[in-house]
């Protein structure tokens, strides 16, 4: 017994080297810190970043639970050795993957600092990087069908997780009528008239062409026909957006990924902070923009004539400005991919779709929304035009409004979950098609375009998406090796890091006081008749929207039969008094600090 415990010893000494026993303790010491971590967090201690959070935690324990630790991971790999090192090597470095990832994710979910994210990501590209520097932890490639199921899998994961949670922010009436509102009273219309009327967009009944030019919202009817509903436009959002893992799909067969690489740039795609962000002030039309932008860049690599046409008209239809997109992808298919005849086409009708569009909505409507680009147009006119004057005048002046606080953190969540890929090529004219990035969320004062829960990066961020894929590309094998699954790895991170507090709002919805609450909510709607003109407050805009004549309180100078307050604490911007202690009202459902319902008595005569 002796003997064979000296020669367990000698065999295990042998193979001791300075690399095994760094990897293994940090191995070890990560797999403590999961576990003190994970009991830190179920006894109510959550603030990682107080050093009082370390009193939960004995240092002697500590020590010997890693040391303790360390051995039986340096046991079980080198018993692994005798049989066959290289299965031996592959689980090593495969559990230095798992466990890192699980340290990683498990830290930033206990502090979202963007800061902290972008440290632990680094942290974590270097565990990544050491893992798959000779492939030997990551399969070589996988099956076509393995491929599909993956893809499949990815999207049913993001649909679920957005979809859901987007869907509970509208039960628990949390999506107030800009947007959800208008665009599922839009919805009503086009079911009932096939027109995109409205009447709580602009407080009176008017298209939304008048707004936006949006047909590409026709195409989503027939499912809000089969299930009419605001809960459905939600779904549908993550839905079409997880579509975009089609395109993407057949673009990295185009620059010869292997099918392993695809679904990790698949991974990359929907835990983009900016996909499933982008979808939590709820539904807009640039929810069409990642698909039909991604179709349209991988039609263009085909070099296929109908099918650019076809998608471009698509990403027309989304919106006015989407021609702008098109416009600098078509500088891009010119000045670097030399399509010069398809190139000037594509950028005539791009120019000429911004053109028709802008003159449409001066017609129909108030025109483009360039007020929102003031701080970059110097004439009173509001030409759009005007921008370009101010950047060739004042560069610098341009330099002042993107290097800002704000936009400098918008940039770290936009690029640092791409690791800055999209910035790192020698192909100058690959830089055409940061413009958009640049031009729609860093150069404008309008505080939504630089924040990621807004609809208004999705456009562009898919556009850096495609950046990574030929940027990644260009490098050489074993770096390409390296990189992709770091920027999968880093896309998780910064997922976990933004979106997971969402899922505090579920816990939320499911608690019995706020289940309560909601009841109380639906009940007092149930009361106003489906055919009843209505004044809202902005959170019960969405459950009213199923009726052709409603109006949000705050904004309108309108009449209605029936007024509906959202009482809860924190909605209040009103008095309720005035309608209760109001001879002209008639009280109709009224419970305090939940929702109070009134009636014009006299409507009637009226």
């Amino acid at each position: 017994m002796e003997k064979d415990i000296r020669g367990l010893i000698k065999k295990l000494t042998n193979h001791i080297t300075l690399e095994h026993c760094v990897i293994r303790f940090i191995m070890a010491w990560c797999f403590v810190s999961v576990l003190q971590t994970v009991n830190a967090y179920m006894g109510g201690y959550h603030q990682i970043d107080q050093i009082n959070f370390i009193r939960n935690f004995h240092f002697g324990t500590t020590i010997m639970l890693i040391l303790w630790m360390f051995l039986l991971i340096y046991v079980l790999f080198e018993l692994g050795t005798v049989k066959s090192k290289r299965i031996s090597n592959y689980v090593e470095k495969l559990s230095l993957l798992f466990i890192s990832i699980i340290y990683a994710v498990l830290q930033v979910v206990m502090d979202t600092d963007i800061y902290f994210c972008i440290g632990m990501t680094a942290l974590l590209a270097f565990a990544v990087c050491y893992c798959v520097k000779d492939r030997s932890a990551l399969p070589a490639n996988i099956s076509r069908t393995a491929l599909i199921v993956g893809m499949i899998v990815l999207g049913v994961l993001f649909v679920v997780f957005t979809g859901g949670c987007t869907i509970v922010r509208y039960l628990s009436y949390s999506s107030p009528n800009y947007d959800l509102g208008l665009f599922s009273q839009m919805f009503h219309y086009m079911k009932t008239t096939l027109t995109m009327n409205s009447t709580s967009e602009r407080d009176m009944l008017l298209s939304h062409f008048a707004v936006h030019i949006s047909p590409a919202f026709y195409l989503i009817l027939p499912f809000y026909a089969l299930f009419s509903s605001p809960a459905t436009l939600q779904l549908m959002q993550a839905v079409v957006i997880a579509l975009g893992l089609i395109p993407l799909a057949g673009i990295c067969k185009n620059h010869q990924m292997s099918r392993f690489e695809t679904l990790l740039m698949g991974i990359v795609y929907v835990c983009y902070p900016v996909m499933s962000g982008g979808c939590f002030y709820d539904i807009h039309e640039n929810l069409f923009l990642p698909v039909f932008l991604l179709t349209f860049l991988y039609f263009i690599e085909k070099d296929s004539w109908r099918g650019i046409l076809i998608s471009m008209a698509l990403v027309f239809s989304v919106k006015e400005d989407a021609s702008i997109y098109v416009a600098f992808i078509a500088i891009y298919m010119i000045l670097g991919l030399k399509m010069y005849k398809k190139g000037l086409v594509v950028l005539s009708c791009a120019l000429a779709y911004f053109s028709f569009t802008t003159i449409l909505l001066s017609i129909l409507g108030d025109g483009v929304m360039s007020f929102r680009f003031n701080n970059m147009i110097l004439e009173d006119n509001g030409n759009m035009l005007s921008i370009i004057k101010t950047v060739i005048m004042h560069p610098t002046y341009v330099m002042t409004q993107i290097m800002q606080e704000d936009k400098i953190e918008f940039i770290l969540q936009t690029l640092g979950p791409l690791l800055f890929m999209p910035l790192f090529s020698k192909k100058w004219y690959r830089f055409i098609l940061v413009c958009p990035y640049i031009l729609f969320n860093l150069m404008s004062d309008y505080t939504y375009f630089h924040s990621i829960y807004f609809q208004y990066v999705f456009g562009s961020g898919t556009i850096l998406i495609y950046l990574v894929i030929l940027n990644v590309t260009d490098m050489s094998a074993k770096v390409k090796m390296r990189m992709i699954p770091m920027l999968a790895a880093a896309a998780v991170l910064f997922f976990v890091s933004i979106m997971w507090v969402r899922i505090d709002a579920v816990k939320d919805y499911q608690k019995s006081y706020n289940q309560e609450t909601y009841q109380i909510l639906e009940e007092g709607i149930n009361q106003i008749p489906k055919d009843a003109s209505v004044i809202a407050t902005t959170f019960l805009c969405p459950a009213l929207s199923d009726r052709d004549e409603l109006y949000e309180l705050y904004y309108t100078d309108q009449k209605a039969e029936y007024v509906a307050l959202d009482l809860r604490v924190g909605t209040t911007e009103y008095n309720v008094h005035t309608y209760l202690d109001n001879p002209e009202y008639e009280t109709i459902y009224y419970v305090p600090m939940k929702i109070g319902v009134f009636r014009v008595k006299s409507w009637n005569e009226e």
